[in-house]
């Protein structure tokens, strides 16, 4: 083992200055096997003593070093999950005994491993089979390092890694809710640019898919508007003004057609309403020139104002199509073990596999 994993393990233990009773003895005969394990570089039975330490006494100080030991014993192991479990324990029983800062920052580290994409391997005797591996451990170990440091410097970076993650495994609702805890919880950080950002086309993304009472539309307006005031200068500006655009049409549609609901169904007053909020909201919307002709119809005391100038073009959507298949010619070896030539076969067209022939087989 080498000399700074040693100092390592001696600099954090506690000093042990009260009188020993009998277990405490035999914890501490079997506290020095484990650090000689770990001297010796055998940290996972290393491990395996200190654990057995823990249990041989009720003394908080030996149970605190054995935790320790415990802890640094795994990190040296690289079983960063098990050596999260310890600090969990060791911040839960044995606060006044460690650095609770420098451990929930070794917390936030270690969820930052795991959303590197470190695993652990599921069984230590198989380590090395590459796909025996334990699962991803990033959503639980960013989640007790943030409840225990909410607004730690590194809270920020832990929930939109919390975020991303939450988004590749298509828990949309988890990872808007990340979002937001950055907006709300560190606005002058700066993660709160891309939060804002991607909160706002998260709500939009949602509206498309079904939002009866207007919430996701609404507050996606509302995060666009706030980006594009306070990041004018940003790379992004032009995506998010054309987006707040688009996601103003969307509130305007929706109005014109409760509007329409109402007209047809001979509430003229009612239609006026709605028509009358989409014009005071949202003037520039590809809505308004229509609802400005019907309002005037609608409604005796409506003046229509200067004519409507063509609203600005929004960003256009990017459509993909699948390419069309094409018959190929297939080459496949003839019969032969000896044979050093390929024979060119037509593909079969789906119509064709049917009955057997393949178009030009017959001559």
């Amino acid at each position: 083992m080498n000399t700074p994993a040693k100092i390592f393990l001696s600099a954090l233990l506690i000093p042990l200055t009260t009188l020993l009773h009998a277990d405490d003895e035999t914890a501490s005969r079997i506290y020095q096997q484990g650090h000689q394990l770990y001297q010796e570089g055998s940290y996972y039975d290393a491990a395996g003593v200190f654990e057995k330490c823990f249990y041989e006494t009720r003394n908080p100080v030996i149970r605190a070093n054995s935790l320790i030991s415990r802890m640094l014993s795994y990190r040296m192991c690289k079983l960063y999950y098990r050596e999260f479990q310890v600090i969990e324990e060791l911040l839960e029983r044995y606060p006044e005994y460690v650095d609770c800062n420098a451990l929930i920052a070794r917390e936030f580290e270690i969820g930052k491993l795991f959303r590197d994409g470190f695993r652990e391997p599921a069984f230590w005797i198989f380590r090395w089979i590459p796909y025996l591996e334990d699962a991803d451990r990033t959503a639980e170990v960013y989640t007790a390092a943030l409840n225990r440091a909410p607004y730690s410097k590194f809270a920020p970076s832990a929930h939109m890694q919390l975020a991303i993650h939450y988004d590749l495994t298509r828990e949309t609702a988890k990872s808007l809710d990340q979002l937001r805890a950055i907006i709300e919880k560190h606005p002058a950080s700066p993660e709160n640019k891309y939060a804002l950002l991607a909160l706002a086309n998260g709500l939009f993304v949602m509206a498309g898919k079904g939002d009866g009472d207007r919430r996701c539309i609404v507050e996606s307006v509302e995060l666009f508007k706030r980006f594009c005031d306070r990041y004018p200068d940003a790379t992004e500006i032009e995506f998010a003004r054309n987006m707040l655009e688009k996601a103003k049409d969307i509130q305007a549609a929706k109005l014109f057609e409760i509007a329409e609901f109402y007209r047809k169904n001979g509430r003229s007053e009612a239609a006026g309403r709605y028509l009358a909020q989409l014009m005071r909201d949202f003037p520039d919307s590809e809505s308004a020139p229509e609802a400005e002709k019907i309002l005037t119809d609608v409604s005796g005391d409506y003046l229509p104002g200067m004519p409507q100038e063509k609203p600005a073009p929004r960003m256009a959507e990017i459509k993909s199509f699948n390419i069309p298949s094409e018959p190929e010619v297939m080459l496949l070896s003839p019969a032969g073990k000896d044979s050093h030539f390929l024979l060119e076969v037509p593909d079969l067209k789906p119509g064709e596999r049917d009955t057997g022939k393949a178009k030009g087989s017959e001559k």
